[in-house]
């Protein structure tokens, strides 16, 4: 029989979540045979599922069988970015695209079995995130929302399904982001140097991995990846994302904008931190746009957001991880 999951992190005394996703290495641990899983993701550009299906051992070996690329319908795009946004009648239109996305998200993972060449009963788990489509960790009841039913895509594929991966850190005083420490501590970890591992998404992040087992691994949003740089071509060029940063390089960075975005307060905050779209959105970009008094071309302004999540990124790294080796 196949289940639908919800992930129970295990982390344990006195290793509890605490913000920054503090994991003992040694509690992530796999069985000797070598096991197959598929992965599912969507981030926050909206734009598409993404499948993978790999062989993962105990020797810290990932074998890459295949992966597939399922982009979102123009429709569904549409609504779950209006869900995003806060459309109207929003618990009918969330309940409904949970159900279409588990659909659209058992499709993708029976796409990459199929090109792996796996039958459902070789495939020990399906691993699905979800779709966010709000993040509020620190909320006065704080809470991190993902929908495509994990119950939908196990009925319709027959194979186990793990989902539901952030709310238990939040649970446990957490703020239930980045979940890419574990697997960085898992696959990367050093005993001779101490690591960062950034990861560039819509939002940015880093996993402090150090050499030193007895400390924590710890990780925490940066700020913007390529959320902003996503949001502003496909308001000005209709694209829906800077395509080898091409239009970017037909611009200038703005010193004065570009000072602006650094001194926001998020980047004041010590981790444990993370952040979404909710707070880095156009509004925001808009209001330090008004503050420099000038209507700046929109090309420019693309090249200043590739600089600023260049410079936020090296400004974490500095500020709050200078061990790094």
């Amino acid at each position: 029989m196949w289940h639908a999951v919800a992930f129970q992190p295990y982390l344990p005394p006195p290793l509890q979540s605490v913000g920054l996703i503090a994991l003992d290495p040694g509690a992530v641990r796999l069985e000797t045979e070598i096991m197959n899983y598929i992965g599912l993701m969507s981030g926050t550009s909206m734009d598409a599922i993404d499948a993978v299906a790999a062989n993962i051992s105990t020797e810290k070996k990932v074998v890459l069988r295949a992966t597939h690329h399922e982009p979102y319908p123009a429709d569904v795009k549409k609504r779950l970015l209006a869900l995003r946004d806060g459309a109207e009648n929003d618990i009918e239109l969330a309940a409904g695209l949970d159900s279409q996305l588990g659909e659209l998200f058992a499709q993708a993972a029976q796409h990459v079995q199929r090109k792996a060449g796996l039958a459902a009963h070789e495939i020990r788990a399906i691993g699905s995130h979800g779709q966010t489509i709000r993040h509020r960790p620190d909320a006065a009841h704080p809470f991190s929302l993902q929908i495509g039913s994990p119950s939908v895509i196990a009925e319709h594929t027959g194979i186990t399904t793990v989902g539901d991966f952030r709310s238990r850190d939040i649970a446990a005083g957490g703020q239930g982001a980045p979940l890419a420490p574990g697997f960085h501590s898992w696959a990367f970890h050093s005993p001779d140097y101490r690591r960062a591992i950034v990861n560039i998404g819509g939002i940015a992040n880093v996993s402090y991995l150090p050499a030193d087992t007895r400390e924590p691994v710890r990780g925490f949003d940066t700020g913007p990846g390529n959320t902003l740089l996503d949001a502003w071509i496909t308001r000005h060029q209709h694209q829906p994302y800077d395509h080898a940063g091409q239009w970017a390089s037909t611009g200038r960075c703005l010193t004065e904008l570009l000072q602006r975005l650094c001194s926001d307060r998020f980047f004041r905050i010590s981790p444990p931190k993370s952040t979404g779209f909710e707070y880095f959105s156009l509004k925001w970009l808009q209001h330090y746009l008004a503050e420099i008094g000038v209507a700046p071309r929109a090309e420019d302004v693309q090249a200043t957001l590739v600089e600023f999540t260049a410079r936020s990124i090296a400004q974490a790294l500095s500020r709050y991880l200078p061990q790094v080796d």
